[in-house]
Parts: structure tokens; C-alpha cells; sequence
């Protein structure tokens, strides 16, 4: 199994059959259903910490709803207040990242 270059993760050389000459010891292999037991896939360490950071991640919400409450209840109090420093400071980053929605 090659593992994409793209994303950083060190390419691993593919499996060979089970109990092959040369096989390494997977850290995490996969069988195919029906029993037959003669493919064998292997990860890096690597691959196995960004497989596991990307389930943590998905479990996050991406809306984080105690900071939206706070400002919703500072806008209805008439509270909430921003600088035009922090204004031109967010359209700049937004600019930067290209996210500016003038375009």
C-alpha cells in the first residue's frame, strides 16, 4: 500500500503475502471478509496518529456554541463592542487568506 506524498506522510513499501519472506510486522493490518487471510495491509506510525488525529478532529464541532451564546447575548444587552483595530485587523487576515468576500 503507497501512501500519497502529498500530505507528508512517509511512503511505506507494500505488504507481501502473509508469511512471505521479508514481511514486516504491521502495526495495523486489515483482512479481507469471507476468511481468506492472504492480503495483509500495514501502516506507518505516522499514518496511524494522523488517521487517529482525524477521528478526534471530527468529533470537535466546528461551531463552538458557548462563545456564540456569549456574543449573541452581548449584541442583544447592546454590549458588545468592537475596535476598529480588530475590524481592520480580521479583514486583513481574511484578505491574506484569500477569503476576502469583495471578490
Amino acid at each position: 500500500m503507497r501512501i500519497n506524498s502529498d500530505f507528508g506522510v512517509p511512503q511505506e513499501q507494500p505488504a507481501d503475502r502473509v508469511g512471505g519472506a521479508g514481511s514486516a510486522p504491521a502495526s495495523r493490518t486489515s483482512q479481507a471478509v469471507g476468511g481468506d487471510t492472504g492480503d495483509q495491509a500495514s501502516l506507518s506510525p505516522d499514518a496511524l496518529q494522523l488517521s487517529n488525529l482525524s477521528n478526534a478532529i471530527a468529533g470537535i464541532p466546528e461551531v463552538r456554541q458557548d462563545r456564540v451564546a456569549a456574543v449573541r447575548q452581548a449584541l442583544q444587552s447592546g454590549t458588545y463592542a468592537v475596535t476598529n483595530r480588530q475590524i481592520a485587523q480580521s479583514m486583513l487576515r481574511d484578505f491574506a487568506a484569500g477569503n476576502s468576500s469583495g471578490q
